[in-house]
C-alpha cells in the first residue's frame, strides 16, 4: 500500500512562482505573501531539523489511515537531507545524492536535479505545469492556510497547506487525490470488488519537532557516499557494496 504515499514524499513545500494561482483568484498580494513567508523561512533557516509523517486515508473513511510513513529532514539554507523509509536524499552545493538502501543503489546528479530536491523547491514546478483554477489564503489563530484547487483529470484536485503564522514553517499539508493511475486498477474498490483503495483519498503530511543546531556539516558531506578517482565515482564508507548511477558524464 505504501506506493501511493511514496509518490508524494518530496513535494512537501512551496517555492517562488505562482502566476496561475494569482490570476485565478485576484488575491495576488496575500498569496504572494504566503509564498514568500514560507520560502524565506526555510531558505534562511540554519541547521534546522524536523520530523514528517505521511498517512493515507480513503475519502469515504476519513481518519481511518491505512498506511503511514515516518521520516526526518535536516536543512541548512540550500542544503538538505531527507531520510524516510529506506531512502536518503541529500542536496549539497554540487550534487543531488539519492540512496536506495533496499536496492543498494546511489543515484548521483548535479545539484537541483533528481528526486532529492530541496523540500522547499517543488510546488513551483507544479504551478508551471498544471493549470490552477482557484487559490485563496485563510488566516486563523496563529496559522495561515493556503488552499489550491486544480481542474478535473489531475492526480490531485486540491492541496491545503497550513503554516505557523509566526515562523512560516509548515504544520500540515493535505493532498486530495484521485487514485486512478496512481495504483493498479485491481487495487481500487468497485461494486462487487472490495479493495484497499477507494477512487478518491487524502494524503496528509504532518510536520513536527522543529529544532535548530542539533547536527553539523557532516550530514551533507559527499565523501561519506562516494569518492571521485580518475573521473570515476566510487562508493565509499558504509556504501562500498553499492552501485553508483550518474545522471550524466559531465558531473
Amino acid at each position: 500500500m505504501r506506493q501511493l504515499i511514496l509518490l508524494f514524499l518530496i513535494p512537501v513545500a512551496i517555492a517562488g512562482r505562482s502566476q496561475h494561482a494569482e490570476r485565478a483568484t485576484g488575491t495576488a498580494d496575500s498569496l504572494g505573501n504566503f509564498i514568500r513567508k514560507v520560502k524565506t523561512a526555510y531558505e534562511k533557516a540554519a541547521y534546522l531539523d524536523f520530523q514528517v509523517k505521511y498517512r493515507y486515508a480513503n475519502a469515504g473513511r476519513p481518519g481511518e489511515y491505512i498506511d503511514s510513513l515516518l521520516g526526518e529532514v535536516e536543512m541548512d539554507k540550500g542544503r538538505s537531507r531527507v531520510v524516510i523509509d529506506g531512502m536518503q536524499s541529500v542536496q549539497t552545493d554540487r550534487y543531488s545524492i539519492n540512496v536506495l538502501t533496499d536496492n543498494k543503489i546511489i543515484y548521483l546528479a548535479a545539484a537541483g536535479h533528481g528526486a532529492g530536491q530541496n523540500p522547499v523547491g517543488v510546488l513551483d514546478s507544479a504551478f508551471a505545469r498544471i493549470k490552477v483554477i482557484g487559490a485563496h489564503v485563510q488566516h486563523r489563530d496563529a496559522e495561515d492556510a493556503l488552499v489550491i484547487d486544480f481542474p478535473p483529470g489531475q492526480s490531485y484536485s486540491r492541496i491545503e497547506m497550513d503554516i505557523d503564522s509566526r515562523s512560516g514553517f509548515f504544520r500540515r499539508i493535505v493532498y486530495s487525490v484521485s487514485t486512478a493511475g496512481l495504483v493498479a486498477a485491481d487495487m481500487i474498490e468497485s461494486p462487487g470488488h472490495p479493495a484497499a483503495y477507494q477512487s478518491k483519498g487524502q494524503i496528509e503530511i504532518l510536520f513536527s519537532a522543529y529544532r535548530r543546531g542539533h547536527f553539523d556539516d557532516h550530514v551533507f558531506s559527499e565523501d561519506q557516499f562516494f569518492t571521485k578517482t580518475a573521473g570515476r565515482y566510487l562508493p565509499a564508507g558504509q556504501f562500498k557494496d553499492y552501485q553508483i548511477y550518474t545522471a550524466s558524464t559531465n558531473l
